[in-house]
């Protein structure tokens, strides 16, 4: 057996619930029949509930199953030095020695399929194969659930096999299936791992705890070929990396889905391509001129800017290990109706003042209407990032998670950023750098349930960072005119009694010079 299927006889031992989520054709069901026969073979009177997703497809369906779990049977049979390991349709009394394609068939079909180990004459354990639906479970015992991320009524299902394990400590829950395409399936928030989480290729899996608290071993192809599993080619058969197989697919969501067990949420892309090369491409041409950057603002960081509105956008991250997410910040200046993304910078640093000094430095030189940080997880560096730009411009601090209304529609604020960013970019009035980091970042943008989650690069730690600092970016420059007052203030040394505006603009700041106080200051923005 692979280590995989090894590592999850023991753990089952181990864990009364467990999910097992491996690549395509890893063997899955070949485990699940050595656990069955293993926990017959160690009880009597014992039952085996084996449900299967796949009772609702076509006959040749049905067919490879009963084929496959057939083969399970005939591999492990050979081991067993005494005892009798039987087939019995108890409807018709017919007791099998073996049977053909076309028997395991049709008693899978009728739901009559049933293994029996008999530890004597009279008492015998024995595994039920049914169809999984909230119906057809009523027995009780150990219970595996086959693919159940293909399973269209699952969350029902589970309402009605849950308490036939809760009812008995003795019990064992096993699920088991490939990501399915479909986000808002129930297996997702049951079986995910938490956002953010990133695995390393092991030969024995990995193994986490999904939000909902439930365990999973997973095994992806990654992790498969440490073990020495490789896939092949489908033209020449050759043994390929899973990052060779990868590539010459032509679906890598798919691909990603079935081998690279990674949980894509929402079906596409919330960024077209066409829509997207277009945008670099404009970000190429003469006065709407882009530029990206990494670590560091180049000395010509400023040289295409024409003297328009900007905003400034800001993703932040305080950490620079290798995977870590990297901080994004978009400078976006206004056009004749477009918004040229100039500057977009990607950097790491576990360093707080750093992307402080990049900020202010970039607001000092551009005088921009506003910049809007999303403080969604570092909302005090943020409030210390506001306090300390207020003398030069308005700074926005925008929570993903709290609510706004655009048009009578109350969403929040990720949804309608989100949807800032992709309909300016949909009306081909964008620019952006001509840069391949630019193109995968936004693409890890997905569309989800109405909408949007950010997918994750785990080998760069991109988490569609250069795109929220963009939608930051336009979410400044729009929202950041603000209103401006003029208010009486007494400056009479003599006079300490009335009440001063403590929020009016600092007017002398010890952290600039007089000459580099901006001119456009909007107050109560």
């Amino acid at each position: 057996m692979r280590t995989g299927q090894k590592r999850l006889i023991r753990l089952i031992d181990v864990y009364r619930m467990i999910a097992f989520v491996a690549r395509r054709q890893y063997g899955k069901t070949t485990a699940f029949s050595n656990i069955a026969l293993k926990k017959m073979m160690k009880t009597k009177d014992h039952t085996v509930i084996f449900g299967s997703a796949k009772l609702n497809l076509s006959r040749e369906i049905v067919r490879k199953e009963a084929a496959t779990i057939e083969k399970g049977i005939a591999s492990i049979t050979k081991k067993l030095a005494d005892g009798q390991f039987l087939i019995h349709d108890q409807d018709n009394g017919k007791l099998f020695d073996s049977l053909t394609h076309d028997d395991f068939a049709e008693l899978f079909e009728a739901q009559r399929l049933e293994f029996r180990y008999y530890h004597d004459r009279t008492s015998y354990s024995r595994t039920k194969v049914v169809a999984l639906r909230p119906n057809a479970v009523g027995e009780t015992g150990d219970l595996m659930a086959d693919e159940v991320g293909r399973i269209n009524n699952w969350k029902e299902t589970w309402e009605a096999i849950e308490p036939i394990v809760a009812a008995n400590p003795e019990f064992r829950l096993l699920l088991c299936t490939t990501i399915p395409p479909d986000d808002t399936h129930y297996a997702f928030d049951q079986l995910a791992p938490p956002p953010g989480t990133i695995f390393t290729p092991n030969k024995n899996g990995n193994l986490y705890e999904s939000a909902q608290g439930v365990t999973v071993y997973q095994m992806s192809a990654e992790d498969a070929y440490a073990d020495g599993i490789p896939l092949y080619d489908l033209k020449t058969g050759r043994p390929m990396s899973p990052a060779e197989h990868r590539a010459a697919s032509h679906d890598k969501d798919a691909h990603d889905r079935n081998y690279g067990c990674i949980w894509l949420r929402g079906g596409s892309a919330a960024v077209p391509t066409m829509i997207l090369l277009e945008a670099m491409y404009r970000g190429t041409q003469p006065k709407t001129e882009c530029i990206y950057c990494e670590d560091e603002l180049p000395d010509n960081w400023y040289d295409h800017f024409t003297g328009g509105p900007v905003g400034i956008g800001g993703d932040p991250a305080t950490t620079e290990s290798a995977k870590s997410n990297p901080f994004g910040i978009v400078i976006t200046e206004r056009v004749n109706g477009l918004f040229i993304a100039r500057v977009i910078l990607s950097f790491k640093s576990s360093d707080p003042a750093k992307p402080k000094a990049v900020l202010k430095a970039i607001a000092l030189k551009t005088k921009p209407l506003a910049a809007a940080l999303d403080a969604s997880s570092e909302r005090y560096w943020c409030a210390e990032v506001q306090k300390e730009l207020s003398p030069i411009c308005p700074v926005i601090l925008v929570v993903n998670s709290e609510k706004t209304e655009y048009l009578g529609v109350s969403m929040n604020y990720k949804t309608y950023l989100g949807n800032l960013a992709v309909d300016n970019l949909s009306e081909s009035i964008c620019a952006l750098p001509d840069h391949e980091q630019v193109q995968k970042d936004f693409r890890l943008v997905r569309r989800f349930k109405g909408g949007f989650d950010n997918k994750l690069d785990s080998a760069s730690g991109r988490h569609g960072d250069l795109f929220d600092g963009f939608k930051l970016s336009l979410h400044a420059l729009i929202n950041g005119t603000g209103e401006v007052y003029a208010a009486a203030v007494n400056t009479r040394p003599d006079n300490n009694t009335e009440t001063i505006d403590l929020n009016r603009m600092i007017m002398n700041s010890e952290d600039l010079p007089d000459d580099d106080l901006p001119t456009r200051y909007i107050h109560g923005a």
